[in-house]
């Protein structure tokens, strides 16, 4: 009898185990646990990625168009809520980074149907699997995030950085990263052709 219910005791136990690294496999030493059923890394097929944008509450109410082309997963900015900071389009960088499946090798940030920045799916995966949303104290600092993307972040689709060389010190880098968003990339994909309503 004891044995038989240590048996379900280890099964239960392997499973669980099991179940947390499938979780994370993808994310190596990078992941960050969520506590939400929305956090599972890798939930959601590439090809189901406009539902998961027009129903997802952390997506804030922002519409989105996304497209698969060819292995470039292509990302439009439609319509922007007037009462949401901007950095919650970055913000579904990280939520997508985290749970879409591996099924692109690059996120296309476009405007009208011209791509303007590229990062690759690696990349883009490697901040997702640190960044956990809607809970208190989870997940890696989001400002550390979004100097690792910037320095990730290039043109498309010539692949020139877009943000200037990091010198390594956190003043600088971190300057250089708001200056790049707030100078070129907020103006170029956010707030070109956006629709604010």
């Amino acid at each position: 009898m004891v044995s038989s219910a240590l048996r379900v005791v280890l099964i239960l136990l392997t499973t669980a185990v099991r179940a947390f690294a499938a979780q994370s496999q993808s994310c190596g030493s990078e992941f960050w646990p969520g506590t939400l059923p929305e956090h599972e890394v890798d939930s959601v097929e590439v090809a189901d990625i406009q539902q998961f944008l027009d129903t997802a509450p952390a997506v804030d109410g922002i519409e989105f168009a996304a497209a698969l082309k060819g292995d470039e997963l292509w990302l439009d900015v439609v319509r922007y809520p007037g009462d949401l900071t901007i950095a919650a389009s970055i913000r579904t960088l990280f939520v997508i980074g985290r749970v879409v499946k591996p099924q692109y090798k690059k996120l296309v940030l476009a405007d009208n149907g011209t791509g303007l920045f590229e990062v690759s799916y690696a990349h883009l995966h490697t901040i997702g699997c640190q960044f956990v949303w809607g809970v208190e104290g989870k997940g890696q600092n989001p400002i550390v995030l979004i100097r690792d993307l910037v320095d990730k972040l290039r043109s498309y689709p010539d692949g020139d950085r877009v943000a200037p060389p990091y010198n390594g010190s956190l003043m600088g880098d971190t300057n250089a990263m708001l200056t790049t968003m707030n100078q070129i990339v907020y103006p170029r994909w956010v707030m070109k052709t956006v629709e604010i309503k």
